[in-house]
């Protein structure tokens, strides 16, 4: 990664860099680019391509109520209810 690499990176994605900070982005791009090496070592064979993360299926249960309505408690916890609502003062007109 050199100084004029930077500079046309920079220029493309309408930045102002500093002498500073092109030194620190010259690092951060090596360390990207370094970590993208990483990544292409790494077997693969015996894995399977998808073409889409969707191909996977999810783990399914049956869909149950588990949980008891405790609608009632808190309605009778709230300052003033109506049935099945809650009742609240107007804060916006």
């Amino acid at each position: 990664m050199d100084n004029k690499t930077i500079e046309t990176i920079s220029y493309l994605a309408r930045l102002q860099l500093g002498d500073d900070k092109k030194e620190k982005i010259t690092k951060d791009l090596e360390n990207i680019i370094n970590f993208v090496d990483e990544l292409q070592n790494i077997d693969t064979d015996d894995i399977a391509p998808l073409a889409n993360p969707l191909e996977k299926i999810a783990p399914k249960r049956e869909d149950s109520v588990t949980s008891k309505s405790r609608k009632e408690a808190f309605l009778l916890n709230s300052p003033e209810s109506d049935q099945n609502y809650f009742i609240v003062p107007k804060v916006v007109e």
